[in-house]
């Protein structure tokens, strides 16, 4: 088993063959750095959180809190983006990190009570499901944020980049690859899906309450989150 990251003039070199393989129309794609970090998080602001079921759910504004933890824990610049050739903005995002089995997040440090409560949900079955034990394992690469800009949906971008991102996973040095991720919609759904993933659990809105009381609801045709898993 390994676990040391590659070089990232490595990683950028295995990601300029990885998109040789995969055709953007006036588009390419661009490992993250920090000097995207801002866009990045403007993009997720504008053309991925005003849709995100859990969020819209829950009337949650990312804040400074959101900035930060995402900072933190994207912070080894492994997501992927798909840049315009014509104007250098950000199309779209497949956001990566590497999670470990002895990093356990703590959730008394947030101040945000919606946050909190989105945090508990997408982690109230962590035990239960057990990657890190399921596949004997200490780091796991986790998909977080799957968005495209709003002027370029249904086109397939979203499916491509995160064909991009499997092939992507297998460069990292990570040695088995295990990759987590959670749909909370279904048109992520259907991509993990097409992609092969097995689901892991389905967490039905309906049926997770605190107090008594439904904690997401309004959600429309979006009737679950789904946690799914591939190991490749």
């Amino acid at each position: 088993m390994t676990e040391k990251l590659r070089p990232r003039h490595e990683l950028e070199q295995a990601l300029e063959r990885i998109a040789k393989t995969i055709e953007f129309k006036d588009a390419h794609l661009e490992l993250t750095s920090d000097a995207r970090t801002e866009s990045l998080l403007t993009f997720i602001r504008e053309h991925f959180h005003p849709d995100e079921v859990l969020a819209k759910s829950l009337g949650y504004d990312v804040d400074e809190e959101f900035d930060q933890l995402f900072k933190i824990s994207h912070k080894d610049n492994l997501s992927l983006l798909l840049i315009s050739d014509k104007t250098d903005e950000i199309i779209a995002c497949r956001t990566i990190i590497l999670a470990n089995r002895a990093k356990s997040f703590d959730f008394s440090k947030l101040k945000n009570d919606k946050l909190i409560k989105l945090f508990i949900f997408i982690t109230h079955k962590n035990e239960e499901m057990n990657v890190y034990k399921r596949f004997n394992i200490d780091t796991c690469v986790d998909f977080v944020f799957l968005g495209t800009h709003k002027e370029h949906r249904r086109q397939g971008i979203a499916f491509k980049i995160f064909q991009a991102a499997l092939q992507f996973s297998k460069e990292l040095g990570i040695d088995p690859v295990c990759i987590k991720g959670e749909g909370t919609g279904i048109f992520s759904q259907r991509v993990y899906e097409k992609s092969g993933f097995e689901t892991l659990h389905d967490f039905i809105y309906d049926d997770y309450k605190v107090d008594g009381d439904i904690v997401f609801k309004d959600t429309g045709i979006h009737k679950s989150t789904k946690v799914y898993v591939k190991q490749l």
